[in-house]
């Protein structure tokens, strides 16, 4: 029986072992107006109706930053939701993960680390869509596409165009929130980007190229857009 009651623990404490293994390490609902881990580094940030919303459609390089480590896979999660803005046809939003020194100032970069950019911007790129960039940032000042995403720096050839059906331009449809679901090996640099529509089921595989310096902060951005976020959940898998 003495084996019987050894082989009952080890079970248990392998079954909490995996069930706790996931660290959730930031989760933010925007249930109180005051921001308090959150630092706003250039815009209007503010809570609205539980949402927090950059709400000046007219700043160009709006961020904001809140203090996380992320190392290994790392799991970030929330939703977005246009409020205004891009009337000239021109809008950007994306986020900075592993951001090393992050800025206190207005700036084009973020400190060390990297950013993922969705661009609007028909009349560049022929249709209306959204343009996905990796940048590096190395210090407020220097920021660059990912040499190891674009080597040659020709965004057309190796950025992902996603193009949007007119009939989602339509303003009921700007309504909508859109689920954003995306993971990162920062051991690898692989990353998996989840199906807005079907983020249980599909997702899209892709690399960054190699090898990721873990960061410890988190940055949202926008440029020319009024956009809210909301259900920020920032887990570490492994």
């Amino acid at each position: 029986m003495r084996w019987f009651k050894f082989l009952l623990v080890a079970v248990f404490l392998f079954t909490a072992v995996f069930a706790f293994s996931d660290q959730t390490l930031v989760y933010e609902t925007f249930d109180s107006t005051a921001l308090t881990r959150w630092m706003p580094v250039s815009g209007s940030w503010k809570v609205v109706h539980g949402r927090l919303t950059q709400t000046d459609a007219n700043e160009r390089m709006a961020m904001i930053s809140i203090p996380v480590e992320q190392s290994g896979v790392i799991l970030y999660e929330f939703d977005a939701k246009y409020v205004t803005g891009g009337a000239d046809d021109y809008a950007g939003f994306g986020i900075h993960i592993c951001t090393n020194n992050p800025t206190k100032k207005r700036s084009w970069g973020n400190g060390t680390g990297l950013l993922g950019w969705v661009t609007w911007d028909p009349k560049a790129y022929g249709y209306p869509g959204g343009f996905l960039h990796v940048y590096d940032s190395r210090n407020a000042s220097n920021m660059e596409l990912s040499k190891r995403i674009f080597p040659s720096g020709d965004i057309m050839k190796y950025g992902d165009l996603l193009p949007i059906p007119a009939q989602y331009l339509k303003t009921k449809y700007l309504e909508y929130k859109i689920p954003i679901k995306m993971r990162i090996n920062t051991r690898t640099g692989a990353g998996r980007f989840y199906d807005p529509f079907a983020p249980d089921r599909y997702y899209y595989r892709f690399s960054l190229g190699g090898p990721v310096t873990p960061g410890d902060y988190f940055t949202f951005r926008t440029n020319s857009l009024s956009v809210s976020f909301d259900n920020l959940k920032i887990t570490k898998i492994d």
